[in-house]
């Protein structure tokens, strides 16, 4: 029995330590992330938003992203209505009796349906090289469109991912969810400052249509129902490496709800798991792997000390358990406080504790479900 507990804590160990450098690295890399001042920039931009069901957001969304601090003449907003059997085409053409740079497409019958090919037809039907996706459920800064502008001008990169927060946490589970996604976008973030992209978010990404000629679109990925970020994201960083950037700026963020249940939240994070793993890059497949394993590991570790209280090993068993449980708490709150400012989620700190326990259950139940790809979303089982 000793044996045993000796090779599990050497595995453990292993483990921790490799966890705790990838995060330190990821740490460093939101750090070191470059601020540009902010210039002026006439930019031609199309903002491209895939819809279906939306009509409970859409005239929020839409509002917001009209209200910009940004010439009407400089960018067209064009709404993409994927198959909706609810209002939310008829309240976009609303709007457009008052904006004349917003349009709507719809997909017909002989249209094929998804997200992927909504936007591929907003796209092939907008009029700028430069092409700003967000989400119909979103809403964006007044200085959104001028500060993607003035950061392409400086950078020139060839795809910019932006930040991307919850707002209005009122349930744990949405500030939970909160919590997740200031830890995700840091951490993609980070990730880019070494140009080794592993996540983005469609809801604020911006790319050239002409890099997105170059790589064939969604081609070779459009079997694939989810994606539209993240795989295209790897076609671009393979035929342009280093050429992918993240926009740390307050002015350039986009907000978005949490999934007011359990159920929704499972199908959408089951949704964000269900890309093949073998499309992941290698940054990502490295990531994915260490993130499950620790928290499994966390697990076992938390297990082990009820189950070995009667063994004469179990008083430095348990200490070296609790030592690694705490370098593992103590890199993910690091992460989060030094992310959450940028957020302003720091109140959201105080549910840290037990966010934690319940996540590394989250994690390794959601990376077991990833196995069985199918979920349900937007009324449509995938």
């Amino acid at each position: 029995m000793d044996d045993l507990l000796f090779l599990f804590l050497i595995l453990s160990s292993v483990v921790v330590l490799l966890y705790t450098i990838k995060f330190f690295s990821l740490i460093a890399g939101w750090l070191h992330l470059s601020r540009y001042p902010f210039h002026t920039a006439q930019v031609k931009i199309s903002v491209v938003i895939a819809a279906r069901n939306e009509e409970e957001n859409i005239q929020t969304c839409l509002l917001s992203v009209l209200k910009q601090n940004y010439s009407n003449e400089l960018f067209e907003v064009i709404v993409v209505d994927d198959h909706s059997d609810d209002t939310t085409a008829s309240l976009v053409e609303e709007l457009m009796q008052k904006h004349s740079n917003l349009k709507l497409i719809r997909l017909s019958d002989a249209d094929q349906q998804g997200k992927k090919n909504a936007i591929k037809k907003g796209i092939a039907n907008s009029q700028s090289e430069l092409i700003v996706t967000t989400d119909a459920d979103c809403i964006v800064t007044e200085n959104w469109l001028s500060s993607i502008a003035s950061f392409y001008v400086q950078t020139k990169a060839k795809m910019i991912v932006g930040p991307v927060a919850i707002q209005n946490e009122h349930s744990f589970i949405e500030k939970m969810q909160s919590l997740e996604l200031v830890a995700l976008i840091a951490s993609g973030a980070g990730s880019l400052h070494y140009n080794k992209p592993v996540m983005c978010n469609g809801a604020n990404l911006v790319f050239e249509r002409s890099v997105f000629t170059e790589v064939s679109g969604y081609d070779g990925i459009d079997s694939i129902s989810t994606g539209d970020d993240v795989l295209l994201m790897y076609k671009i960083e393979k035929k342009y490496p280093g050429s992918i950037r993240f926009l740390k700026d307050k002015q350039a963020l986009v907000s978005t709800s949490a999934q007011y249940n359990l159920r929704n939240f499972l199908h959408q994070r089951k949704r964000w798991a269900s890309k093949p793993f073998g499309m992941l890059n290698l940054p990502t497949k490295y990531l994915s792997i260490l993130v499950f394993f620790t928290n499994l590991i966390a697990i076992l570790l938390i297990c082990s000390l009820f189950c070995s209280q009667k063994n004469e090993f179990y008083p430095l068993f348990s200490k070296i358990c609790l030592i690694l449980l705490g370098i593992k708490c103590f890199i993910d709150f690091l992460l989060l406080f030094l992310a959450s400012s940028f957020f302003d989620k720091r109140r959201l700190l105080w549910y840290f504790l037990p966010e934690q326990l319940i996540y590394m259950f989250y994690v390794v139940i959601v990376g077991l479900m990833s196995f069985n790809r199918s979920y349900a979303w937007k009324g449509r089982n995938y």
